[in-house]
């Protein structure tokens, strides 16, 4: 008998360790893809579980104006197309994405274009943020970097005063690289700051200036620069530690759509 209950507690556990393998969601490495093409008409990409080719990919589309951090049209699709293309390059072409856009109905002339896989509530960055002119009808190469296994995380356009003081900070070789920090976004709201208005050096948190940092390593009113946005040390958080950033955002889905990245940081001295 006791050898029998012993026979079914190891069957139990090995059924939950199981389980608990099929459920865990698919980590930031795992998933790939970019945006291929942005023209007067659609949006057309790729995104990919490498861990799970059956894993069909929900894709979000964020449209962004140029000098603002806010994505001013979100747009969704599924990553289930075919693609010869893809198909050559990766071995499974049915994971290409195409959204129908119309640009007449958005302000403006310049935007930046990003693509992000979603899955259970977290965001995966695929590939480079895209700028396209809608005078132009086309798009250009990457208007920044992302990294390739971030989650990405990511806050783009950043005020054309931020951009002079970034290029001046560069040029006048006043930057030393930190290294590599996970970069992740965070709003005002009650999920992810309690509905703190202030953050913990007292100061009101601004979108493009403010982020989180483990003051051991970066003080209050440290200034780094990240993917080009030159931000200021203004707030601590409790799960942000050693080389960690929480980047502050104005609206909680622009911070959640940032997810998790891996960027390089630079001291501004």
């Amino acid at each position: 008998m006791k050898k029998l209950l012993l026979s079914g507690w190891k069957s139990l556990i090995l059924s939950l360790a199981a389980s608990a393998v099929l459920s865990f969601p698919a980590s930031a490495a795992s998933i790939h893809g970019e945006i291929t093409d942005v023209n007067s008409q659609k949006i057309t990409g790729w995104a990919w579980n490498k861990e799970d080719t059956n894993d069909v990919q929900t894709v979000e589309v964020h449209i962004l104006q140029a000098g603002n951090p806010d994505p001013v049209k979100y747009l969704k699709a599924t990553a289930d197309d075919f693609s010869q293309e893809l198909e050559d390059e990766i071995q499974d072409g049915w994971h290409m994405f195409s959204v129908k856009i119309d640009w007449s109905q958005l302000e403006g002339n310049d935007f930046k274009v990003r693509a992000y896989a979603v899955k259970d509530d977290k965001y995966y960055t695929l590939g480079d943020t895209i700028s396209y002119s809608k005078g132009s009808g086309a798009s250009s190469a990457p208007a920044e970097s992302t990294a390739a296994a971030s989650g990405t995380s990511s806050q783009s356009a950043a005020a054309s005063s931020t951009s002079a003081q970034s290029t001046s900070a560069v040029s006048s070789g006043s930057l030393k690289s930190l290294g590599i920090f996970t970069t992740s976004g965070y709003c005002g709201c009650e999920q992810c700051s309690k509905g703190y208005g202030l953050t913990y050096s007292g100061t009101v948190p601004q979108a493009n200036h403010t982020i989180s940092a483990d003051l051991s390593l970066l003080p209050i009113g440290t200034r780094v620069q990240i993917g080009g946005v030159i931000y200021t040390v203004e707030d601590k958080g409790s799960s942000v530690n050693g080389n960690e950033i929480d980047i502050f955002y104005s609206d909680h889905n622009a911070a959640q759509a940032h997810g998790l990245q891996q960027q390089e940081v630079f001291l501004v001295q």
